[in-house]
């Protein structure tokens, strides 16, 4: 491969995983601006910046003049297209390998630029029409719209929900899904998509303003706010 075919396509990578993002953000009503890129992504804001202007030429995205990042409709199509086979492909890895929903996110990431449309067609086939990843996400193209599935659906953020409200687990938030730490805490407790939970109360000491107590299936739990932020639910 030249030294030009291979710049090309880790930018390309680089693209989706910007659109992925985006559209992520953007389905839980978060503000995408470059800050929280840049913060996402762990790199510096002129980066993220070149990114940004190469989307806005590419005409996948727009910017306003606060600087607040949308999708273009081909912006939406191409980042639909890359989520769909990465969900796929978590649920593949799931499904039919036998791997642990907390151990397929990566692996999706490496495979979900190298999966062709025949592959796409052949593991839907054989996983049954599945219409979320194994963290609850829907998978675009089997649901009847998968930006607007959380509205949909009715879920809120754990951290919002009514103290003592029954709620059932929907998904966890694409847009932590790579932060292992997060991913592996979750596993360790026993908490996936259809676990039933209930906020308890708010801090539970004056001085831990970073965690909430939640009942996990009649288990009292101590979450760090962050963590309940990411959980989206549902009522039961």
């Amino acid at each position: 491969m030249s030294e030009t075919v291979a710049h090309d396509a880790k930018a390309s990578e680089v693209v989706e995983q910007y659109l992925e993002t985006i559209y992520n953000m953007g389905m839980e009503g978060d503000v995408v601006i470059g800050a929280r890129l840049a913060e996402k992504f762990k790199v510096a804001p002129p980066t993220v910046t070149e990114t940004l202007k190469r989307m806005v030429r590419d005409g996948y995205i727009e910017m306003d003049s606060r600087r607040q990042v949308t999708l273009t409709p081909k912006g939406v199509e191409h980042a639909e297209g890359v989520l769909r086979r990465h969900r796929l492909t978590e649920r593949f890895l799931v499904d039919m390998l036998g791997m642990q929903w907390h151990q397929v996110h990566e692996e999706a990431c490496r495979l979900e630029h190298y999966i062709s449309g025949a592959v796409e067609a052949r593991v839907v086939a054989s996983l049954g029409l599945p219409t979320t990843c194994p963290h609850g996400n829907p998978i675009p193209g089997s649901v009847p719209d998968a930006r607007n599935y959380l509205k949909d659906q009715g879920a809120i953020r754990l951290l919002l929900a009514e103290p003592g409200q029954p709620m059932r687990l929907l998904l966890v938030s694409e847009v932590v899904e790579d932060e292992e730490a997060i991913i592996h805490y979750l596993h360790d407790r026993g908490i996936v998509p259809g676990t039933e939970l209930s906020l308890v109360s708010g801090p539970p000491e004056p001085d831990e303003s970073d965690a909430v107590l939640a009942l996990a299936d009649g288990s009292q739990l101590t979450i760090p706010a962050r963590v309940a932020y990411a959980l989206w639910v549902v009522p039961v």
